[in-house]
């Protein structure tokens, strides 16, 4: 009976001793992600990230004019361009003004504003603030293409009515897909 009770405590020792190390438990874990397509870079002509645009001294009676305007391009790269792209043109430190039903940049002097327009290829599209537009660049090469703009002068008040002196305005300028 003692040889009995020996091996039941024998067996009762290493069931205790070796059943925590031979037990396990399991941990799900879900790994998840989303895919997205590259994000495009931008710039200027020259390389630069900055674009400055200056009409330089103008007579206020030039204003609403055709031809006071600058026109400028924007190189775009390491995008997926089997997607449409927009444009997404954002005031920085001006707000908008309306002009002719639409919103454009605002400059300091009150009144005058910057209406811009995309020109690739020849054609003339209206580019409002602060709204995802498609834009239609042109192909330059395999990994670049080119978005033409246009800025515009104009007065939403008589010109004689616009303060004159040094006018600026800010904008940022973001390419994604639409």
């Amino acid at each position: 009976m003692m040889s009995v009770l020996n091996l039941i405590q024998s067996f009762i020792y290493i069931f205790i001793l070796v059943f925590p190390y031979s037990s396990f438990s399991d941990v799900l874990i879900n790994v998840t992600s989303t895919m997205v397509d590259p994000a495009c870079n931008i710039r200027s002509e020259n390389g630069e990230s900055s674009i400055s645009i200056n009409f330089g001294t103008l007579n206020v009676d030039v204003i609403n004019k055709d031809n006071k305007n600058a026109e400028f391009s924007l190189y775009i790269s390491d995008c997926n361009f089997n997607k449409n792209l927009s444009i997404i043109i954002n005031p920085k430190g001006t707000e908008t003004i309306n002009y002719e039903g639409k919103k454009i940049l605002a400059t300091n002097i009150s009144g005058l504003g910057i209406d811009f327009s995309e020109v690739t290829g020849g054609g003339s599209r209206y580019l409002e603030m602060n709204k995802a537009q498609i834009v239609h660049p042109e192909r330059l090469n395999d990994t670049e293409y080119r978005v033409d703009l246009k800025t515009k002068l104009v007065s939403i008040i008589p010109t004689e009515n616009l303060e004159l002196g040094v006018f600026f305005s800010v904008v940022t300028i973001t390419i994604n897909y639409f």
